[in-house]
């Protein structure tokens, strides 16, 4: 379950074989991680039991507290729905 998902979108060629369903969580606004990134990683796992979630407004970071880029309201969301989703899967 990557948060941010840093590096994904240079490891494309490995997608083919993930078999387990996989929850991504971007920010809306990440200069580490431009949108076209996103929309690469997305086409490379279509088809495949994936969730993508942007938080538009957010910045990279939005999930660690200890960051100048925490934001509250996306890091509350991203976690529900990550708990959710372990939740489907796992149990």
């Amino acid at each position: 379950m990557p948060f941010y998902g840093g590096g994904i979108h240079d490891n494309l060629e490995r997608a083919a074989s993930i078999r387990c369903p996989v929850q991504f969580h971007y920010a809306g606004v990440d200069n580490n991680i431009p949108p076209e990134a996103v929309e690469k990683v997305r086409a490379a796992m279509a088809g495949k039991d994936t969730e993508f979630h942007v938080y538009a407004g957010a910045h990279h970071g939005f999930n660690c507290w200890a960051r100048a880029s925490y934001h509250a309201p996306s890091a509350a969301l991203a976690h529900g729905r990550a708990l959710q989703f372990l939740a489907q899967h796992l149990f």
